[in-house]
């Protein structure tokens, strides 16, 4: 279980990415996000454009990259927001490819993991990452 103050700092975290995307000139939609691993360390990472599109890496992948680079694998709870343009109460949730590679992270793990939606109105959303995928591959032990 995390504390409010590690939720808050999550969020503040996945948030300053947003300053990190690759390439500076790239002016798409920008993701980023935070993961804090059960050692209680927080790795952000923005998403890290290609020009093919399909080479690029999202926010997620990258910062479960760069906790598994120092060494951290078990992920507590992620941090996901970005620059689109949202309406109140609506959030955007990590893509499928992403959703994928949180569950995996969660099975090698065994450590459950929250899911915290930040979107551009100040507004978070939580969501159990077991919740996020009732139909998960590979099944739930």
């Amino acid at each position: 279980m995390i504390t409010q103050e590690q939720k808050e700092t999550l969020v503040i975290e996945a948030k300053k990415a947003l300053n990190n995307r690759y390439p500076k000139s790239d002016n798409s939609v920008i993701y980023s996000a935070a993961v804090l691993t059960k050692t209680g360390q927080i790795y952000s990472a923005s998403n890290y454009s290609s020009e093919t599109g399909s080479l690029t890496l999202h926010a997620e992948q990258s910062a479960l990259a760069h906790a598994a680079a120092h060494g951290e694998g078990e992920i507590v709870a992620i941090a996901v927001t970005g620059t689109e343009d949202l309406k109140t109460g609506e959030f955007i949730p990590p893509c499928h490819m992403c959703k994928q590679l949180l569950w995996e992270s969660r099975l090698n793990s065994n450590v459950p993991m929250l899911i915290i939606l930040a979107n551009n109105h100040d507004e978070v959303k939580e969501v159990d990452l077991d919740e996020m995928m009732p139909f998960p591959w590979p099944a739930k032990p």
